[in-house]
């Protein structure tokens, strides 16, 4: 029997929705484990945000599963073009970053602006490749950044109708992708020990700094979030290590860095700004907390971002669900 052209839509919808779910839920099922093994009380905020994230992400399967708006239907010259920037902003970010020697963050916040500034249709798509180009040299050579760079654009067209709104999304398609080569390519990625909480501690102020002021230029001064998210990143790469040395000034960077993924959220998921705070100090809590795992792939950040404000939305809709009905609304469903 062959498969409807709607069949084949939602089918393409939830391979994307599936990647996207499972290397989240992974990467913070493994900052979970490795939080319980150093510090327990870090571990069990990071169980409780990861069953948010599970119920989140149950409540948005359905988008993947039963859309259907005029919105979620294929476009191939543009769903092209949108590969192809994601291709090519992988292999631009990865030649400013480690041939050109800008490091990663002021690299990816470089392409980001540039995207936001003269190719608006396509920043998006260019500033997920940049994601990818954050990959470092030691683990890829150029071909194996390209393999990243094309398995992202793929999913990246795969997973456009999914988890629309929440920060980190493009993030966590570029680490799908930087895995993926990986893995194919048998690449050994790179391994850090758990930071320790004298650099915790500001790492937490930075991220919640980098989280909530993105959210605010992106939304409450119309910047969007591409180039809000580019604008933050580029000073926390060039401002940072200047003020704390470049070993723990480019820890700090990258964490507002990663935060930035998180403020890039849409009013479609969060309507105040204050909900980055909390998504902030759990962007910090997984970057400390992951470091042993799958280091030198682009995208990291992103999944991190993307995990902490799914799980506070999660968080949110669980508490609302919890609460007591109005009596009122009470009354009224004891009589329908």
């Amino acid at each position: 029997m062959p498969v409807d052209k709607l069949t084949h839509r939602r089918l393409i919808s939830i391979v994307g929705f599936l990647i996207l779910f499972g290397f989240t839920i992974w990467l913070y099922a493994a900052g979970t484990y490795q939080s319980f093994q150093n510090y327990a009380l870090v571990g069990v905020v990071l169980a409780v945000v990861t069953i948010a994230v599970l119920y989140e992400s149950g409540r948005e399967w359905r988008h993947a599963y039963l859309g259907d708006t005029e919105e979620q239907r294929w476009n191939l010259p543009p769903d092209i073009l949108s590969f192809l920037s994601v291709f090519a902003g992988a292999m631009i970010t990865f030649i400013l970053s480690v041939d050109l020697g800008h490091g990663a963050v002021v690299a990816s916040g470089l392409v980001g602006i540039f995207g936001a500034a003269v190719i608006k249709p396509y920043a998006v798509p260019l500033y997920c490749g940049a994601f990818v180009g954050m990959s470092s040299g030691a683990v890829f050579n150029h071909g194996g950044l390209a393999l990243a760079g094309a398995a992202a654009g793929v999913l990246f067209v795969m997973s456009k109708h999914v988890f629309n709104g929440f920060g980190g999304k493009l993030g966590t398609i570029a680490f799908s992708g930087g895995v993926f080569s990986a893995t194919v390519l048998g690449l050994p990625t790179l391994s850090d020990a758990v930071m320790q909480w004298d650099v915790g501690g500001l790492l937490v102020v930075y991220c919640v700094i980098g989280a909530f002021l993105t959210f605010v230029l992106s939304v409450w001064f119309g910047q969007g979030p591409v180039m809000a998210s580019g604008m933050v990143a580029l000073a926390g790469g060039i401002l940072l290590p200047p003020i704390y040395g470049a070993d723990l000034g480019g820890t700090l960077a990258i964490g507002v860095t990663c935060a930035t993924y998180a403020g890039m959220s849409g009013t479609n998921r969060f309507e105040q700004a204050r909900w980055m705070l909390p998504a902030g100090v759990l962007c910090a809590f997984i970057l400390m907390y992951t470091a042993p795992y799958l280091g030198g792939i682009g995208g990291k950040l992103g999944t991190t971002a993307f995990g902490a404000v799914i799980g506070i939305r999660g968080l949110i809709m669980i508490v609302d669900r919890l609460k007591p009905l109005p009596e009122e609304e009470r009354a009224e469903g004891m009589t329908s």
